[in-house]
């Protein structure tokens, strides 16, 4: 049986009630129209940005939609498509995918990324891999209480530490970069991104504060250092460790314990909890986050791709 090809763009102002139609198809119906009236709303203001919603048309229809979304620091975020239930939906589903990264792509954006938990269609993985955006891993989410304080051992030599700021703005790059070389979290990002979209992205991540952003070294070993950045989430009462990273000199010397044990102190007087994620395959990150006591509350998929290595 023959099916005729979807015809797949970019949404039309004056389509996009009917692909928030096919967006939302899983949200039930008493709560259907009243959430797509109210993300049109939003979008005419200004607070929700439509631009990347995709449509796939046949016969004049919408039979399916996906939503991209900028992130800052020349990431986009990807949402697994939605199609409607008929022949042909898989392949359908993979060239909206497939339209959008390569969309991406031409308007400059460096990455694109999935994250899928337990709510995502149970097809959307293999709708995003299919189309272009494969499964890399799982992102752990970690917790712990700030208090109690995690306990040291003496022997183990403490970093000075100093905020972010313009006048370690250079040493903390450079830092930065030396911490990233064998990293276990995400090596399928290293060199993808300047030091600047990264930067871009971690500010965006949380309510900035560079007093919260820290630079690590030993005074007496300058090739021992790491960097942490700290910031609250927006919408819970915690706050979050965005990124810790140690340069090699420094690693496997408990030196990423005193590290949690500083981040516990800046978070105590301020926040009940302090989470985090680490990617599944970092084993070491994982043995020493259950040693201080965090425990998973969430875990996601992650799909991942560097634009510039999609192919036709």
């Amino acid at each position: 049986m023959s099916v005729l090809p979807a015809d797949v763009v970019p949404c039309p102002p004056d389509e996009r009630r009917a692909a928030l139609g096919v967006l939302y198809r899983r949200v039930p119906d008493n709560l259907r129209n009243r959430l797509i009236s109210d993300v049109l709303k939003e979008a005419s203001q200004g607070v929700v940005d439509l631009s990347g919603l995709w449509i796939a048309r046949r016969r004049s229809r919408v039979v399916g939609a996906m939503l991209t979304q900028a992130l800052a620091g020349r990431a986009a975020a990807v949402w697994a498509p939605e199609v409607g239930l008929a022949w042909g939906r898989g392949a359908t589903a993979a060239a909206l995918v497939r339209s959008a990264l390569f969309d991406l792509r031409a308007r400059g954006f460096l990455i694109a990324q999935a994250l899928l938990d337990e709510s995502a269609p149970r097809q959307g993985a293999a709708d995003l891999t299919r189309g272009g955006l494969p499964r890399v891993t799982d992102l752990m989410y970690l917790e712990r209480a700030t208090a109690p304080s995690l306990d040291v051992d003496s022997s183990v030599p403490r970093f000075d530490w100093r905020s972010y700021g313009p006048a370690t703005d250079v040493e903390f790059r450079a830092v930065l970069q030396f911490t990233y070389a064998g990293s276990l979290d995400m090596p399928e990002l290293e060199g993808v991104r300047s030091l600047d979209d990264i930067l871009a992205s971690h500010r965006a991540g949380g309510r900035f504060d560079p007093s919260r952003w820290k630079l690590g070294r030993l005074p007496a070993e300058p090739a021992a250092a790491a960097v942490m950045l700290l910031s609250s989430v927006p919408d819970r009462d915690a706050w979050e460790i965005a990124y810790l990273g140690l340069t090699q000199p420094a690693r496997g010397r408990g030196l990423g314990r005193a590290s949690l044990a500083h981040a516990l102190e800046l978070a105590r007087p301020n926040t009940p909890r302090i989470e985090l994620a680490v990617d599944a395959r970092n084993l070491p990150a994982q043995q020493l986050y259950r040693w201080a006591g965090f425990t998973q509350f969430d875990r996601r998929g992650v799909h991942l791709v560097a634009l510039a290595a999609l192919r036709s």
